[in-house]
């Protein structure tokens, strides 16, 4: 098994407004709520420019038009992200994968709860199994800062 940490947890809400940059605001959230760490919870509204890496692949697609959030999920710390979303065309098709730093774009609005873990802290590590950096997973000393 890998590593578990269990910590009290705080709840932020954002509605975000037309043209925010989702990533960016996820951040300024948990920047201003002196966590070092955090889980997304909830998430409605809608993209209109979005940029995706779906399974297995090097780059990413950009995605441009009118996109419903279906999914949103995944964890956040200072230093970056490992999000993953599911957008709906008005078609209904549903598109899917890992949600690039280069963030995305809000059309309408959006409407999130991140879950702030104050006595956590994340960072990501480079790993010998998998070749990516990923989570560690950090109790957070008593010189850190606020919580």
């Amino acid at each position: 098994m890998g590593a578990a940490e269990i910590s009290e947890g705080r709840f932020a809400v954002l509605r975000l407004l037309p043209g925010a940059d989702l990533v960016a605001e996820l951040h300024a959230a948990l920047a201003a709520s002196g966590a070092g760490a955090a889980a997304v919870t909830a998430a409605v509204g809608s993209l209109q420019r979005v940029e995706i890496r779906h399974a297995d692949r090097d780059g990413a697609t950009l995605y441009e038009g009118r996109f419903e959030i279906v999914a949103l999920s995944g964890t956040l710390d200072p230093g970056g992200q490992h999000l993953h979303l599911a957008i709906s065309d008005g078609e209904g098709q549903v598109r899917g994968g890992h949600l690039m730093a280069r963030g995305a774009e809000v059309y309408t609005t959006a409407e999130i709860v991140l879950l702030l873990l104050p006595e956590l802290r994340f960072e990501r590590l480079p790993c010998a199994v998998s070749g990516y950096r990923e989570l560690a997973i950090r109790r957070r000393g008593s010189g850190e800062g606020p919580g």
